[in-house]
Formats: structure tokens, C-alpha cells, sequence
């Protein structure tokens, strides 16, 4: 194995020894970097994989409501695109908008599984086919599923490792567990339940997933369209063991800052009929804003060999521009920071969330 530099004895726990240990593990036997790369290619080119932007007629199973225009699903599950009326106060500025946005109240499992191999933890991650990737596959969690797709509405294939998540969860122990947002733009108060959880036995091996260290990911996190956006979040679970010196803040001061902020702006959300939406027009095939900006609705048809179901339809949000999220770091007292923003989004759960320094 490669590994970048040993961990100081005596200064981390167990549980940090073991992650610091595979985040400085940046090639695995178990996995070597040239066979995922070569692995990674071939589910790229093997698996047939066809996503095709459709008029909303041509949707299976999904209609618009007669008396809302939402819309829907005709089982109910899944989710809905909807109306929201958002009226927001902060600092003396005020804002009003209506928009359309994803209806999903289920809370879905986004989770990893770590195992050690020869003393090194690994993650098991799978490369996944998703219709609005860029690359069209790229490397999800272990589980990423919805409460609708690991109980069976979709009547597809079983969700491979779910076992180790849901309930009765068997044969693995919970190290991370906590519920996260979706983009507060365009779901509301949506959450999902990020886990990080390790094996306690031997694993089954299923050919769209691989084990990687994390000091493996970490590297494959600085390429474009790659490690998908779900795996970042639940990576971002396991804490930094590194002991470089106490932080600029406290953790009960930066809890009392969201708080004060919170308490201090107001946001008020009320759903409305998707008709209704002010400023935004449906044609046969689109739902868009009258200005070309923010995001569109679209209905696609996929084809994915190697998915629970392989074959079906659905709306999709597609942005009208390239996005940008970045942070600005800084280090104090030779401590990297992270300046953080404090933003409030239209579907967001409770006022605000803590964000990038811009996104936009």
C-alpha cells in the first residue's frame, strides 16, 4: 500500500487512527489505482446507458393534476413538482418570488460501507448510472435510495446492500448517522439519511461496486464527474483527525450564531398549484422562467441496464447555467478555515443552513 506519511502515535483514538490511517492510503492492493481506473472505464462503456429529453405527453406513469397542474405520480410515491410562495426578510431587505419545486417528503438512505483488508479500512462504492450526470456514471455511495425505491414501488430489482442500513439492520455497526438537506432551491425541506457503517462479516461482491481506501477517493474527489455529489455528502461525515490547533470559533459559539440568525430572518413557504406559479410557462416539453434563468423542468426517457428498473421516464430540473460553489480558506493560528455562509433557500427546512462562501 502507499501511504503518505504515519500517523504520530498517541495522538488520535482508535476510530481516528483508522480513518486517518486510510485517508493517507493512497493505492490499495485490494484495489489497485489501475485496476479501478480500468474497472471504471468498462462500466463506463460496457453498460448501455441512454437518456433522451421527451415532450411531458410521452411520460409513463406521470400526469399533470387537472385541478393544481402539478405534477405527479400516478401512485403517489416518489416525488411531485409543485408550486412554492416564498416570502423572505433579513437585515431590512425583503423578497417575494414563487417558483416551481421538487415534492419529496420521503427521507431516503445515502450510505457507505467500510471494511478493513489488511488492516486499512475501505469503502465500498458503486458506480452508479444517474439521468442528469454529466458523465452519465459516476462513483455513489454503497445505498443511494429513496424510501419508494428500497421498499419496492418501482417493483424492480432489490436495492443491493440494504440490509446493512434499513431496519433490522444486520451484520454491521453504525459509525455516522445523521440527517442531511437536498438543495434547498429546488426540493423542499427535503432531508436524507447519510450513514457510514462497517461490515462485520464478509461482504458480497456484486460487479458495479469496488473497494477503494479513502485516501483513494480523496484523490478521484479532484476530478471532474467522477465521485458524485450524494458520496461527497456522506464522506463529509468522517471528521478530520488531524490535531493542527484549536479553531477561531468554538462549536457553541458557531451553534448560537445559526440560532441568532435563524431567530432574526423570516421565511415564509406556501405551497401553491403549480399553475399558478408566477413568471413561469409550460410548452409541451419544458416548464421554464420567463427570463431563460434559474433551472428548467423536463421530462426524459432512460434506458440503464444495470438498474433496479432498467427501463422508465421521468421529470427532471436541469439548471440554465454552469453553478459555482466555492469556499474561501484562510489559515488562522496555521489552522485552515473555512469561511461559511449562512444562506437561506427556498425549500430549506429551517431558515438557514450553513453554505459555501458563494453558490450561485
Amino acid at each position: 500500500m502507499t501511504i503518505t506519511q504515519a500517523v504520530p502515535p498517541g495522538t488520535l483514538t482508535r476510530p481516528g487512527r483508522r480513518f486517518t490511517l486510510s485517508a493517507q492510503t493512497l493505492d490499495s492492493p485490494l484495489t489497485p489505482n489501475p485496476v479501478f481506473r480500468e474497472w471504471f472505464a468498462e462500466q463506463r462503456r460496457t453498460n448501455r446507458y441512454e437518456v433522451r429529453r421527451i415532450p411531458f405527453r410521452d411520460l409513463v406513469g406521470w400526469r399533470f393534476s387537472d385541478s393544481t397542474g402539478n405534477l405527479v405520480h400516478d401512485s403517489g410515491r416518489f416525488f411531485s413538482v409543485e408550486g412554492l410562495q416564498v416570502r423572505a426578510e433579513w437585515e431590512g431587505h425583503a423578497a417575494s418570488w414563487s417558483q416551481p419545486i421538487i415534492n419529496q417528503p420521503e427521507i431516503g438512505i445515502l450510505g457507505i460501507v467500510v471494511k478493513e483488508f489488511d488492516g486499512v479500512l475501505h469503502c465500498l462504492m458503486q458506480a452508479k448510472m444517474e439521468p442528469g450526470n454529466l458523465e452519465t456514471v459516476q462513483l455513489s455511495p454503497t445505498v443511494q435510495a429513496t424510501r419508494s425505491n428500497y421498499t419496492g414501488v418501482h417493483k424492480g430489482a432489490r436495492v443491493n446492500y440494504i440490509e446493512y442500513f434499513a431496519p433490522p439492520r444486520t451484520g454491521s455497526r453504525v459509525l455516522f448517522d445523521s440527517l442531511q438537506s437536498e438543495q434547498g432551491s429546488w426540493f423542499l425541506r427535503k432531508r436524507n439519511r447519510n450513514m457510514v457503517v462497517e461490515a462485520l462479516g464478509p461482504v458480497p461482491a456484486h460487479e458495479d461496486f469496488v473497494w477503494l481506501t479513502l485516501g483513494q477517493i480523496h484523490q478521484l474527489l479532484r476530478e471532474s464527474n467522477v465521485v458524485n455529489m450524494d458520496a461527497r455528502t456522506v464522506l463529509s461525515l468522517i471528521p478530520s483527525y488531524a490535531d493542527e490547533g484549536p479553531p477561531l470559533h468554538s462549536m457553541e459559539h458557531l451553534l448560537n450564531r445559526l440560532t441568532e440568525i435563524k431567530a432574526h430572518r423570516e421565511l415564509v413557504q406556501t405551497s401553491m398549484p403549480l399553475a399558478a406559479v408566477r413568471n413561469w410557462r409550460r410548452t409541451e416539453d419544458a416548464i421554464a422562467h420567463d427570463s431563460g434563468h434559474h433551472f428548467t423542468v423536463i421530462a426524459a426517457s432512460v434506458a440503464a441496464a444495470n438498474r433496479e428498473v432498467t427501463r422508465w421516464t421521468q421529470p427532471l430540473l436541469a439548471p440554465a447555467e454552469q453553478g459555482l460553489s466555492a469556499f474561501l480558506v484562510r489559515r488562522i493560528g496555521g489552522v485552515p478555515h473555512l469561511l461559511a455562509h449562512a444562506r437561506s433557500e427556498a425549500g430549506v427546512l429551517d431558515v438557514a443552513e450553513l453554505g459555501p462562501t458563494v453558490q450561485c
